[in-house]
């Protein structure tokens, strides 16, 4: 069985990474880009690279327009990894926005290319894919046939990880509320207020991209009405909704809520875990 490793961007991935190239010096190393990562995240997968000499291939969902038509992907060099949107982009204009109840996101552009890609350099079942999840995730630690986990092979919690890092020459410079997926449909709403604050120009981007008249309108409330976070909320009711508050207590709603908890999807978007029923031994991805 081939050890492959689906890097996320995040710091216990990244750990991950660092064990696997010691304990499984065999494994290759994946990148599944969105476009829509934060630049920090970008530019620590590059030091990752310059640092440790790992080969890192990094894959691009290839989204075809036609319904009922599988996508494919393309690799991409480093020097592309940019915050462009695109696949994000593409992925809306096929399907229409991911909301809370509809994470189609990760599945469309990050499961499904991988294992496309996967099967067709390895063959399918002849690999073995290990995921940046940590021991003390435990909702995130599902048993699954050809799947391992960073906690297979460390004990190491996120205290543990943090710790580790600032003793590394580089590290993930980006505030927790922020993530790698700086608006990601699993936050909660205070911390993606957060993030409109701290990344005006990203949160313009990405609202002109929801507002864009190519995203295709299902005929769901969600859909009509751009609802993609939790209570019913869009970008736009969210940043309406906390105009009136500071950023220090919006801040302090994230702290004093648990809004920090260990485990959040939005912490490190992993190749399945955000959608733990999805049936990742189905054949074909539409």
């Amino acid at each position: 069985m081939k050890n492959v490793a689906s890097f996320s961007g995040g710091r216990s991935s990244a750990y991950m990474v660092y064990q696997l190239m010691h304990s499984h010096p065999d494994t290759d190393f994946i990148f599944m880009d969105t476009g829509a990562e934060h630049p920090k995240t970008y530019e620590f997968i590059k030091n990752i690279v310059e640092h440790w000499r790992i080969k890192l291939t990094c894959l691009r969902v290839v989204v075809n327009p036609e319904l009922g038509q599988a996508n494919s992907y393309r690799e991409i060099t480093l020097d592309e990894l940019t915050q462009d949107l695109q696949p994000f982009r593409d992925v809306c204009y096929k399907y229409g926005l991911p909301y809370l109840g509809g994470a189609f996101c990760t599945r469309t552009m990050k499961l499904e290319p991988f294992t496309r890609y996967c099967n067709d350099k390895y063959g399918k079942n002849n690999y073995q894919t290990w995921l940046g999840i940590r021991a003390d995730e435990p909702r995130r630690l599902k048993p699954t046939e050809g799947y391992k986990y960073l906690a297979d092979i460390s004990d190491f919690d996120k205290r543990d990880i943090i710790n580790w890092w600032r003793n590394q020459p580089f590290d993930l410079d980006i505030p927790e509320h922020l993530g790698n997926c700086v608006f990601c449909i699993k936050k909660s709403i205070s911390k993606i207020a957060l993030a409109t604050r701290d990344e005006k120009k990203m949160a313009e981007d990405f609202i002109n991209l929801i507002d864009d008249p190519n995203v295709r309108v299902v005929e769901r409330e969600q859909q009509a009405n751009k609802i993609m976070y939790r209570g019913g909320n869009s970008l736009i009711s969210i940043v309406a909704l906390y105009q009136n508050r500071s950023r220090d207590d919006i801040l302090a709603t994230i702290r004093g809520g648990g809004g920090y908890d260990s485990g959040s999807c939005s912490e490190s978007c992993e190749l399945f875990s955000c959608q733990l029923d999805l049936d990742l031994n189905a054949g074909d991805f539409l």
